[in-house]
């Protein structure tokens, strides 16, 4: 006998047996073989089963989109073989000649092996449902939604009762102490396993497991699994392949922009690149640990009555102002910052360059501090106050938080210290702790300004204040500068008229 499998995206799949003579497939309901595919016509095409001679034959009722056998479109009467696919629009026929009922009940239990030729096979044999799965993947955009789209996309086509998708991180779920078990059998052979009843097909990318396809048919009078149905998984199992490697890009991707955009907060450009290839190494940024910094808090003296006096917009703007600049000198020069209230705390470590860490932020006040003067408001009243700390010693320096939210920290009484100098630097002055001054003295003027006491801390703590850089006569644009001068000076000489010697 004949059997006809019909599949469509939409549905089910329905199989029918064939009758002797005419049977007609179309829109119109009355039809022996209905297809709601809107390319379909309501008197689409009509197939001739022979009683005498077994054969069948199908011919297209000059319908709007044509009738296929095996992706080619027929015109006249076709003769069907065993294996034969009919496709009108989306909707999808496959004709098998069944040599008696115990084959159709027993069904197929095999096991194929998971290659390249089976899923170029699979894929070949089932165009539109790749097709539609494509379309709506291309949809969604995490991992949860695809799983769940592809869930229920199989159940449909398949026609089966339990569909589970199980992800590699997931098969510690599956019981190994039952080896007959299909998924038992299906993990340990990575190849597609089948009874008449359930199926399970793994879910391989570039070599790699993914997962697992669980499919299931429990209801009473459930026809087995047909070699067909094995292909179709196995097509789905390559979409669902793809789907996932995409997600885990597209994952990876974003935790990547999310990485950068983190880091751009603290560190310049080229630093958070830096940073973000030993995250990608490792998974993690680096947690707190105690280094030797260089840390200096620039803060806005009275910030709360400063806004009253010019207001809030121009507040706003001043503060805006004040961020962006001194975030840029303090990245091109080399360090990482952290936002406060109504200041910056910037964080200098040893860069191995001739430069180090204490004369950056030297240069970071100074140029911070230019730039206040600058962006001030031309009425004195007006005037923003601010103060700069600079100190160098130890603290515990990293990034804290959650998966979701991290935080580059500075920790330790060296920042409480640093945040007491400042407290005492305004108005506008730059004070500094003694291992910045030696560091520095050499390039810079420091003058010792008295001793600061600290609850915490023993001894008072020594603070110096910078004005400013050592500047030496003997610079050689200093030399053609002078030179030139002479030279104007002549010119100007030999040109001038003597008022008297004319008298």
């Amino acid at each position: 006998m004949w059997n006809l499998t019909i599949t469509n995206p939409d549905s089910e799949p329905l199989q029918i047996k064939l009758k002797p003579g005419k049977m007609l497939i179309g829109r119109r309901p009355t039809s022996d073989i209905v297809i709601t595919d809107v390319a379909a016509s309501r008197r689409h095409a009509e197939i001739y089963l022979d009683s005498v001679s077994e054969t069948a034959t199908i011919i297209d009722l000059k319908s709007s989109n044509g009738t296929y056998v095996n992706h080619k479109k027929i015109s006249g009467v076709f003769r069907l073989q065993n294996d034969d696919v009919i496709r009108i629009g989306q909707t999808v026929m496959h004709l098998e000649w069944i040599a008696n009922d115990q084959t159709v009940e027993l069904g197929i239990s095999d096991t194929r092996m998971f290659n390249r030729e089976l899923v170029l096979e699979a894929v070949e044999e089932n165009p539109i449902l790749l097709f539609e799965l494509t379309e709506k993947l291309n949809t969604v955009t995490d991992l949860d939604s695809v799983i769940s789209l592809l869930t229920e996309l199989t159940k449909r086509a398949l026609g089966v009762d339990i569909c589970r998708i199980i992800l590699a991180k997931d098969f510690k779920s599956i019981d190994s102490d039952v080896p007959d078990d299909i998924l038992v059998r299906t993990l340990r052979s990575s190849a597609v396993e089948v009874t008449p009843l359930a199926m399970g097909v793994p879910i391989v990318g570039a070599g790699v497991p993914l997962g697992i396809i669980h499919l299931v048919r429990s209801r009473s009078g459930s026809h087995p699994f047909t070699k067909r149905e094995m292909q179709l998984a196995v097509a789905v199992s390559h979409q669902a392949a793809l789907a996932i490697q995409r997600m885990t890009l597209m994952e990876k991707v974003t935790k990547e922009q999310q990485m950068r955009q983190l880091l751009l907060r603290f560190v310049s450009p080229i630093e958070a690149e830096y940073g973000l290839k030993d995250y990608l190494k490792t998974g993690t940024l680096p947690d707190l640990e105690e280094k030797k910094v260089t840390v200096l808090f620039v803060e806005i003296a009275d910030a709360t009555r400063f806004a009253s006096r010019i207001g809030p917009d121009s507040f706003s703007g001043f503060l805006n102002a004040f961020y962006q600049h001194t975030t840029q000198v303090v990245f091109k020069n080399g360090g990482m910052v952290k936002y406060l209230g109504d200041g910056v705390l910037a964080v200098f470590m040893d860069t191995h360059d001739h430069i180090g860490p204490e004369e950056r932020a030297v240069r970071v006040a100074l140029e911070v501090g230019e730039q206040v003067k600058r962006i001030n408001l031309p009425q004195p009243e007006l005037a923003c106050v601010i103060g700069v700390a600079i100190n160098t010693g130890n603290a515990m320096v990293g990034y804290a938080g959650t998966q979701e939210r991290t935080e580059f920290n500075v920790m330790g009484d060296l920042i409480k210290m640093t945040y007491r100098m400042q407290e005492y630097a305004q108005p506008n002055r730059i004070f500094v702790g003694p291992l910045t001054a030696e560091a520095i003295r050499n390039r810079y003027l420091v003058q010792k300004v008295g001793n600061l006491a600290m609850k915490w801390h023993k001894e008072p703590v020594e603070v110096f204040e910078v004005s400013l850089p050592k500047v030496s006569p003997f610079l050689p644009h200093k030399e053609v500068d002078l030179a030139v001068a002479f030279k104007e000076v002549a010119v100007k000489l030999k040109t001038h008229k003597n008022p008297r010697k004319e008298e």
